[in-house]
């Protein structure tokens, strides 16, 4: 399995420490999570910590956008370093230009979906993304527990993806663990998020938990 370290349950004042370790443990990317307090009740961080995170790193970043106008400020963090930018299908934003803006600024773009979310509300082709990101928590707060009313949208959509060889991730968001992890990886998810469950237990034996973790 892939391993996407989420930053909001990093220790701000040892950041690169943790980055580097994240790095030797084997992490595929890095998830930044942007709340704007309006899109969900909370706020985080902006493009400056971003641009900490590519200093202290060389892997990719996915910048995930929980605000309600991910189309105003993309560039900023396009240019902060950001390499993927992942979009709520929830917004009220023209995706197939926002899809247009961010591939001509040679990035990605991710499409996620909440946990009420259906699948069939996103077709056709999850709006021409290479990231499908399924929300297994309400977004907004760490530390919540995985949904596992959200397994069924795993699989449906690991068989649409395979059945129209679209050749999109499926990243899973929220309370993932060796537990959940292993759960969604046999649904058929590619990229696991995972937040407390690395930053709490060492950072190291966590990562390489959930890299061990097989798809059936």
């Amino acid at each position: 399995m892939k391993v996407s370290p989420s930053l909001i349950s990093s220790r701000l004042e040892q950041l690169e420490n943790q980055i580097l370790e994240c790095d030797s443990a084997g992490a595929y990317s890095y998830h930044v999570d942007v709340m704007d307090g309006h899109f969900v009740p909370n706020i985080t961080v902006g493009p400056d910590f971003v641009k900490a995170v590519r200093r202290s790193t060389t892997k990719p970043i996915e910048v995930h956008l929980m605000i309600e106008r991910p189309d105003h400020y993309y560039k900023s963090f396009i240019d902060a370093g950001a390499d993927i930018l992942t979009v709520h299908s929830e917004c009220l934003i023209n995706f197939a230009d926002l899809n247009k803006k961010i591939y001509a600024e040679g990035k990605k773009m991710g499409i996620a979906v909440n946990p009420e979310t259906q699948i069939s509300d996103i077709l056709p082709d999850f709006y021409g993304a290479e990231l499908l990101v399924i929300m297994s928590v309400h977004p907004g707060f760490s530390y919540q527990k995985f949904l596992d009313y959200v397994k069924p949208k795993i699989s449906e959509s690991r068989q649409i993806i395979d059945s129209r060889n679209l050749g999109i991730q499926i990243e899973i968001d929220g309370g993932v663990n060796d537990v959940t992890g292993s759960e969604c990886a046999k649904l058929g998810a590619d990229i696991l998020v995972s937040a407390s469950y690395i930053f709490s237990n060492g950072i190291k034996e966590p990562i390489q938990k959930l890299k061990s973790l097989q798809r059936v």
